[in-house]
């Protein structure tokens, strides 16, 4: 499991972390039950441990392989989903969305591969992390459209919006502008 490894040295970064991951890790060589839990352990501490989760759903992207990475890929993907800070409520629905497309493509295979239990395991996993991100993103506010007429400055926007000049890097980073001085006309903001 050469990737679970990388994506340990990559994502993993508190020292507690690091020692049960290599804990897992020494369990997992040992194969058997006991084996195969600590593998499932150790892809839910990367998950979870993580401070990176959109760089670790990205590197989850490119895995392939066999259906036990792809479980593995989908057991990370559940709960770094869960952990990851939602800025609107569309982030947190888009998220959930790209959490049901990963597992369409994962369910069958790891019923047909490895029976019933896993199927309806990986089946409860990711139906609770769908109702768990759906909780986190009735509680956000949403995405509004904001249409100034005039090009102005992110402070200016921010400041008439939210009463605090500092919040116009949020703007400029959900508008993907390259120039904070001149906002587009049409633009995307947290509501107020």
């Amino acid at each position: 499991m050469s990737w679970l490894d990388d994506l340990v040295a990559r994502f993993v970064s508190d020292a507690d972390d690091i020692a049960l991951a290599q804990a897992a890790a020494a369990t997992v060589a040992g194969g058997g039950e006991l084996g195969a839990l600590a593998h499932l352990e150790l892809c839910r501490l990367v998950g979870e441990s993580t401070t990176d989760t959109r760089g670790l759903l990205r590197a989850l992207d490119d895995v392939s392989g066999g259906t036990r990475d792809l479980i593995s890929a989908l057991v990370i993907a559940c709960f770094a989903t869960v952990r990851a800070g939602y800025p609107a409520r569309q982030d947190a629905q888009e998220a959930r969305t790209a959490l049901t497309a990963r597992a369409d493509g994962v369910l069958d295979a790891a019923g047909a591969a490895y029976g019933a239990e896993v199927h309806a395991w990986l089946i409860r996993l990711v139906g609770e992390t769908t109702v768990q991100i759906s909780a986190i993103a009735a509680t956000l506010a949403p995405v509004v459209r904001v249409e100034t007429g005039i090009s102005l400055p992110s402070s200016l926007i921010a400041f008439d919006l939210y009463g605090d000049p500092a919040l116009a890097n949020d703007l400029v980073g959900r508008n993907r502008t390259g120039t904070a001085m001149l906002m587009p006309v049409r633009l995307e903001a947290l509501a107020p």
